[in-house]
């Protein structure tokens, strides 16, 4: 198996992210109190804990205190992670979790809210009860989950392996509702998509660097792809938002024999944070990005660019070049806060405008997003939703005469993990790749 990557610099990394003690060079206590704003905030907490009308729970106060510190930033890359959330991310880092084997995703993309059934991992505890995708949640355990979120419906699904989760569905085109119960068991969790193209192009998609895991499956996907007969790969990175650095820089690193990985830049000061080493992959490649690609997938697209190992495909990149400390909190949640930016080996930043493709080609795989509202329709009324004399879809009132339509932008993902189900009829930008990897490879690059 293939080294680690050399690191330049002795850090601890984490999830897109730093991890650190929670300990500082100095108490903030007394310093906190010194502030005249601090002691306001200390009398608020005091009364409404002691004459606010209602009962009012501490932990949510504080919590709220919390968030309302980081949101005053207005940084979208620092945050706070309640203790539910953090235990979830951290089950989901380590490559698996318990619960029923199932990918969830909101029914109104507007709002967030309502959760049905993405995909169904096939010999999982969902698949084995008849779960099946578009099935959509009514209640987990008796509690009413109409208006949740997927993480929050998520967070109810999950539980020890082993015990049983009672769920109540509804599936479209069936009028009774459906309950399932279901035994909860151990769920591996893929991020690593793969298939052939042809006989001899290899096709590996990485969907999130925040798996502890995702080197290991992706070398694994990449010996059997060689095996069987790949001599060439396009590695997509669309739509894929980051995770781990150190995941980043061991993907990069797989198919870089030498040269720098990336740099990082903190209050003016610039240092090399890994370089490759000589075991690698040398198949010819190309990278293929969209305008989700972010943090890590960045990191990795502008390794292999700035080093000449292969040729970018696709749209200019989010441009998410930001890294974060992650603070472990007492409370077991965590605190989220930028603290330096990264740059490619030529030292361009990433959050300066993203990595731009050597080959542009626009991701064209979703259809428009189409979404309508309104009121003052009878209860339980259809609307069609006509467009250029073509009915694109149709709502159904509520009791209020209130409706929504919204077209879904998700690609139907394999039942089977690891399993890459492509379109290329209707994936423009993965042909323009496949086209682009053929021209480089007759070229001998």
């Amino acid at each position: 198996m293939k080294r680690r990557w050399l690191i330049a610099v002795l850090v601890v990394l984490g999830t897109g992210v730093v991890m650190v003690n929670a300990q500082f060079s100095r108490d903030y206590t007394n310093e906190f109190l010194e502030s005249s704003t601090s002691r306001a905030l200390i009398q608020s907490y005091g009364a409404l804990k002691s004459n606010y009308l209602n009962d009012v729970d501490e932990e949510t106060l504080i919590e709220g205190a919390i968030t309302g510190m980081l949101e005053a930033l207005d940084d979208p890359y620092t945050y706070y992670k309640t203790p539910t959330a953090a235990a979830r991310d951290l089950q989901d880092q380590s490559g698996s979790f318990e619960g029923i084997g199932a990918v969830l995703t909101p029914r109104n993309r507007n709002t967030e809210r309502g959760v049905e059934v993405l995909q169904v991992y096939r010999d999982g505890p969902a698949y084995g009860a008849g779960v099946e995708r578009g099935d959509f949640f009514i209640s987990v355990d008796g509690t009413d989950v109409t208006e949740m979120t997927p993480s929050e419906v998520a967070d109810l699904v999950r539980g020890p392996g082993g015990t049983e989760v009672h769920l109540v569905m509804q599936r479209p085109g069936v009028e009774e509702r459906i309950e399932f119960r279901i035994i909860r068991g151990t769920i591996q969790i893929v991020s690593v998509d793969s298939t052939m193209l042809g006989d001899d192009v290899g096709y590996i998609s990485l969907t999130t660097f925040a798996n502890m895991q995702l080197t290991d499956q992706m070398t694994a996907a990449l010996d059997s792809l060689i095996e069987r007969g790949a001599q060439s790969l396009v590695l997509d990175l669309r739509d894929n938002s980051g995770g781990f650095l150190a995941q980043g820089i061991s993907v990069a690193d797989a198919f870089l024999a030498s040269g720098d990985i990336v740099f990082n830049r903190a209050r003016g000061v610039t240092q090399r944070l890994a370089y490759a080493d000589p075991a690698w992959y040398d198949l010819p490649m190309v990278v293929l990005v969209n305008e989700y690609s972010a943090s890590a997938s960045e990191i990795v697209a502008g390794a292999l660019q700035d080093n000449g190992r292969a040729l970018v495909v696709g749209e200019q990149t989010f441009g998410k070049g930001v890294a974060q400390h992650v603070l472990p909190l007492s409370n077991g949640g965590q605190l989220v806060y930028m603290s330096f930016e990264w740059l490619t080996p030529n030292r361009n930043s990433i959050s300066a405008e993203g990595i731009t493709p050597d080959v542009i080609a626009i991701d064209d795989r979703y259809p428009q997003r189409i979404m309508a509202e309104g009121t003052g329709a009878d209860a339980g009324q259809v609307i069609e939703i006509v467009i250029d004399g073509e009915t694109v879809g149709s709502a159904t009132a509520d009791e209020e005469g209130n409706f929504e339509f919204y077209t879904a932008i998700v690609r139907t993902p394999s039942e089977v993990q690891g399993e890459a189900n492509l379109d290329l009829e209707h994936d423009n930008a993965l042909r323009i790749a496949v086209e682009t990897l053929r021209g480089t490879t007759a070229a001998g690059m």
